[in-house]
């Protein structure tokens, strides 16, 4: 008979899918900011206006990201690429909002791409698997 999960195990997984969704919900965010960069330059305004508020969106979804990927890497023995990825992508992304701001473009559109292949890397790294260690409970 299979043992019963324990609240450790149920926890463990409730952060790898929270996790796992905000990382997605983050890549759907941040691959919706070159659309609408796009959509501006047919000279449309409120297009630019939602560009920088999804920039604003994605910073905040990516502050909550931090802490569910520590919990992910230490007690969900999860990788420890996971924080460190989301911490470099937070400040990738705070930078990257104040050159937007600051119509630094030169700087702006590379880091861009940066942040969505980065952005790929983490749905990558939360829908990872690890091996679980040998007698642990799932």
């Amino acid at each position: 008979m299979p043992e019963k999960p324990t609240f450790v195990s149920r926890v463990n997984r409730a952060v790898r899918a929270l996790f796992a969704v905000g990382a997605l919900l983050h890549l759907l965010l941040v691959g919706a900011q070159p659309f609408l960069a796009g959509w501006s330059l047919d000279g449309d305004g409120d297009a630019l206006e939602l560009h920088g508020v999804n920039g604003s969106v994605i910073l905040t979804v990516s502050m909550v990201l931090i802490p569910l990927s520590l919990l992910r890497w230490r007690p969900g023995r999860g990788t420890a690429w996971a924080p460190v990825l989301t911490v470099l992508l937070f400040a990738a992304e705070t930078f990257q909002l104040g050159m937007g701001y600051a119509d630094i473009h030169i700087v702006h559109v590379p880091l861009g791409v940066g942040v969505v292949i980065g952005s790929f890397a983490l749905v990558g790294l939360a829908f990872a698997r690890r091996p679980e260690p040998a007698g642990a409970t799932p």
